[in-house]
């Protein structure tokens, strides 16, 4: 393993990257870097020596500030990425780990993943973008088995998180702060998707919208405020388990799919009502009302 030191070693983060052999960390010293940089080798770190010491933008505003180009097993610590296109495009490959950045301002997506899979985002802060958040998709067949963790995810000009493609399977959003959006919280087309433990707050449109795909799960979230429904179940065979739904200024939980279980929700001071079933659905045990 080698330690390449930007600028030190190589003038810029992409010299760093080009000269780092599976194994090694590109290691970027604290300052300001205008780059469009790619990344098409396997295995390696790229970290900021001193956490958010590092600002990293795009050398034009229609380009990504990193582009991961069908590559796999690349971690990106510490960084903030913004003033870009989008910070990061994940394009193909995979099981990169995404830890404890900074995405902002960007005039597109905070961040997008393109047909790549097992991707770790954990502990980012994604806001103030033009439109999407975290993009999961965009094309088929669409991301699976990515697992976004604590990250915040906050004032963004679309959804918050979306699952762009009803094919992409087994994505996981867990524990995750998700408020201010100007859309959906969480806006979930994919199948067999975990949404757990997450504050789903302050969105502009519904909470959660599963729409589609089937076979998610929602359990143990905190869906609170939003401008639209807390939950608009748009498919067939999920479950809600131990959700709060509380003070949506729609329906609390909204179904128009069929073969749903809802069970053991608190949905409470819901401003349209707190269930709606327009299908054939299981519901039981839910506290509802107006306390």
């Amino acid at each position: 393993m080698a330690i390449i030191r930007v600028p030190q070693d190589r003038d810029t983060v992409q010299l760093g990257v080009d000269a780092a052999n599976p194994g090694d960390i590109v290691l970027v010293d604290n300052g300001s870097y205008k780059e469009s940089v790619i990344v098409s080798k396997n295995s390696i770190r790229i970290v900021a020596k001193e956490k958010y010491g590092v600002i990293l933008e795009s050398n034009a505003v229609n380009e990504n500030a990193i582009k991961l180009d069908n590559t796999y097993n690349v971690e990106i610590f510490g960084f903030i990425i913004q003033n870009s296109h989008r910070s990061i495009w994940v394009y193909r490959g995979g099981y990169h780990r995404i830890i404890g950045n900074i995405f902002q301002n960007h005039n597109a997506d905070g961040i997008i993943f393109e047909d790549s899979t097992g991707n770790f985002i954990y502990q980012n802060i994604i806001r103030h973008n033009f439109s999407v958040g975290v993009l999961l998709g965009w094309s088929n067949p669409g991301s699976t088995s990515n697992w976004l963790v604590e990250n915040l995810i906050n004032d963004n000009g679309g959804h918050g998180v979306e699952i762009w493609t009803d094919i992409a399977t087994g994505n996981a959003i867990i524990n995750n702060n998700i408020f201010g959006n100007q859309g959906e919280g969480i806006f979930a087309k994919g199948q067999n998707t975990l949404l757990y433990g997450n504050y789903v707050e302050h969105n502009t449109s519904n909470g959660v919208k599963l729409l589609y795909g089937n076979n998610s799960i929602a359990v143990n979230n905190g869906i609170k405020a939003n401008l639209g429904d807390g939950i608009d179940i748009s498919s067939n065979q999920n479950i809600a388990i131990s959700n709060l739904v509380k003070k949506n200024y729609g329906t609390g939980i909204q179904i128009s799919g069929d073969e749903n279980i809802v069970q053991g929700n608190v949905i409470i001071n819901n401003k349209r009502g707190n269930i709606e079933n327009n299908c054939n659905n299981n519901i039981f045990g839910n506290e509802t009302g107006n306390l």
